[in-house]
């Protein structure tokens, strides 16, 4: 008898659904299913939709999208992702993420959209 194998793609998605699980459950953040995402854009640029906010930061359920640092930083025309968005007015979420770049996971930050486009104005002048 045989015991079953687990494969590499096991963990992964095991690991991701326990991101996500603690994301919901510390956070109030949920995961958007892949292609169900709105398309955001300031400009000519533009990022899909991956997570969203169901926290109440005081005025009932918020519904945002958020975008991690390398998003928020190609909506605001930044070469460099180093804190897109200095003083976000509600608190980005850290949270790990897998990154292909690496093929791992890494932990990153979430923003929400509000505070990138409050940056994008400030940007603008």
């Amino acid at each position: 008898m045989s015991s079953p194998t687990l494969t590499l793609n096991d963990l992964i998605r095991t690991r991701l659904e326990e991101i996500a699980e603690d994301a919901w459950l510390s956070h109030r953040v949920m995961g958007v299913t892949a292609g169900n995402g709105r398309l955001l854009e300031f400009g000519s640029a533009a990022v899909r939709e991956r997570w969203y906010c169901q926290g109440d930061h005081g005025n009932g359920l918020c519904g945002e999208s958020l975008l991690t640092a390398t998003q928020a930083s190609t909506l605001l025309g930044m070469v460099a992702d180093d804190d897109p968005v200095p003083d976000p007015v509600i608190p980005a979420v850290e949270i790990e993420l897998l990154n292909p770049d690496v093929g791992g996971f890494l932990l990153d930050v979430l923003f929400h959209f509000s505070d990138v486009a409050a940056e994008f104005r400030k940007a603008q002048g």
